[in-house]
């Protein structure tokens, strides 16, 4: 299913991947026309697009995508060149990525392979920020420049979520158990669902209230949850948990994945294959007003994200320029922060971010939050599908408070279906989407990556859609709901053609040989500001102050 946002926009793509292929047809599936030149060879996401074995130098491109030296330097007038920079890899194939990156998953058994991410995921991660980047060039009108992208430094950041749970809250239990016909995920995230499960399951272990108490009996509980779900049925025991409000998740197979009613219901797959991006875009009515994009760092986006992929989606954003004005609730501050109030982690994602602190249920506060939606562009939550509801903040709402408003909710499993109001970690949604299915040890038993990658690619993916709107919005002055998908993120990862993600255990070698660089992309004039992370509520009296006033004045 092709969308329109892009359409008219050509782009010429000189690869010789398939994480570059991939972000080509990202672009194409916005209604993009692509001409590829095939350099090397064609992959499964090329089937759309227009093959040629050479380039037609007299045809005005807008972007020219390309991961060959050759042609970095090429001239093509009135062309923005993305060039994607694989230096420190030879192949660029996924498994040389993932290895170099660090990503893989060392064995229980002593000696024996490590564990490859199942799926595709490394080069879809680095294909939507390149398509994200491209997004933005088309925004910002820049014509006959190159912009670098620095694939060695997209993957090493992945790993900071893991080197945060290392470090700071490793949470127990979150685990791979048997059941009757298959395995299940089971997680306990907080010390009220933890005191709930073992309640439930009659365990026999030490009472454990706190995290750091269940992290010193992680043995004894994951061996008291395996036996006592061993004799139970697999969906079952997921939508008990589930009723309970707790991220249980069925490991499903691919074949499992394809049937799976919440995707039919959303339309995310038909006749076997995946037809649309991992998220669905409307548009509401035309403002009266007209929008003139000028440039990112006139924008301002009230950020309602907590955790990973909504802070790093916002982020980005950030980084451009962007004024993002992080709301965090008083009696819950973004579990990032850690014990400290700030971690490298949460430094990582918020940076270039103010930090408002308002209750919601206080009128007071719910009125200064539908000022900030007055005065700025863009609205991100990443909240379950009732909260905003609850809170009174509908779409209807919001778009009277700003009639070219863009409300982009990141969301486990999206904002219709019947998993709507299921919750998820991203564990929960990798075992759902198929990704720990071909996560395997050399046994062929399934395991959770070593982080969440679907968290990373969930943000990237929603920061790509609201670029999107943005450009479609400066033809159309209409409002924009968009609904993101992180399960329908984690089956794109796993569901490309499936005999092609059949990625074995490899022996590791190389191991955690790149670098993070301070920039992950960089134009010729331009480079990603970076100012530190917000203290919780930095910003709080400034917004109140403001608003306290003009209130005043009012009256």
């Amino acid at each position: 299913m092709t969308q329109q946002t892009l359409k008219g926009c050509r782009i010429l793509e000189l690869s010789t991947t398939l994480t570059t292929s991939f972000a080509a047809d990202l672009l194409r599936q916005q209604g993009a026309y692509v001409e590829k030149v095939c350099l090397n060879q064609t992959f499964f996401c090329d089937a759309q697009k227009e093959l040629t074995s050479s380039i037609a130098t007299r045809r005005e491109w807008d972007i020219v995508l390309t991961d060959d030296l050759q042609w970095k330097s090429a001239c093509f007038p009135q062309a923005v060149t993305v060039f994607i920079d694989f230096q420190a890899f030879q192949t660029g194939d996924e498994r040389e990525l993932q290895v170099k990156a660090g990503w893989l998953k060392e064995s229980e058994q002593e000696s024996s392979p490590s564990i490859a991410i199942g799926g595709f995921p490394a080069s879809l991660l680095v294909a939507a920020h390149i398509a994200f980047v491209t997004v933005c060039q088309l925004l910002e009108g820049r014509r006959n420049s190159t912009v670098v992208v620095h694939v060695a430094s997209i993957l090493a950041s992945a790993l900071h979520g893991r080197l945060f749970t290392m470090e700071e809250q490793e949470i127990v239990p979150m685990m791979l158990v048997p059941t009757v016909d298959g395995q299940l995920f089971i997680g306990a995230p907080s010390d009220e669902q933890w005191a709930f499960l073992a309640s439930w399951a009659e365990l026999d272990v030490p009472s454990c209230p706190t995290q750091s108490e269940r992290r010193l009996q992680k043995s004894a509980i994951n061996k008291a949850l395996s036996n006592w779900s061993a004799s139970q049925l697999r969906h079952e025991l997921m939508m008990l948990g589930q009723t309970f409000r707790l991220p249980f998740a069925s490991v499903q197979s691919h074949e499992e994945v394809l049937k799976c009613p919440q995707h039919k219901s959303r339309g995310f797959i038909q006749q076997q294959r995946i037809i649309r991006s991992p998220w669905i875009m409307s548009k509401g009515l035309a403002a009266n007003q007209s929008f003139s994009f000028t440039s990112f760092k006139e924008l301002q986006i009230v950020d309602l994200t907590a955790m990973w992929a909504g802070p790093y989606c916002t982020r980005l954003f950030a980084d451009l320029g962007a004024t993002v004005v992080k709301i965090e609730a008083p009696h819950r501050p973004d579990g990032i922060r850690g014990k400290s109030g700030s971690t490298p982690f949460f430094e990582e994602l918020n940076r270039n971010k103010q930090s408002v602190v308002l209750d919601l249920n206080v009128e007071e506060d719910q009125e200064i939050l539908l000022k900030l939606v007055e005065e700025s562009h863009i609205v991100v939550n990443n909240f379950s599908p009732r909260v905003m509801g609850n809170f009174g903040l509908t779409d209807v709402v919001l778009q009277r408070q700003n009639a070219s408003i863009i409300h982009a909710a990141l969301s486990a499993f999206g904002q219709t279906g019947p998993y709507r109001d299921y919750v998820g970690y991203g564990s929960t949604l990798e075992s759902m989407g198929g990704i720990v299915a071909q996560t395997v040890d050399h046994t062929g038993t399934p395991a959770l990556p070593l982080f969440s990658i679907s968290d990373m690619t969930a943000g990237v993916m929603g920061a790509l859609s609201i670029a999107l709107a943005l450009y479609d919005q400066t033809t159309t002055n209409a409002a924009y709901k968009i609904d993101v998908s992180q399960y329908e993120v984690a089956t794109m990862i796993a569901s490309v053609p499936y005999e092609q993600t059949a990625v074995k255990p490899v022996i590791l070698c190389d191991d955690n040989i790149i670098e993070e660089t301070p920039n992950w992309w960089q134009a010729e004039e331009e480079t990603i500001r970076r100012v530190r992370a917000p203290y919780f509520g930095e910003h709080t009296a400034i917004y109140k102050t403001k608003y306290a006033n003009e209130k005043r004045d009012c009256l």
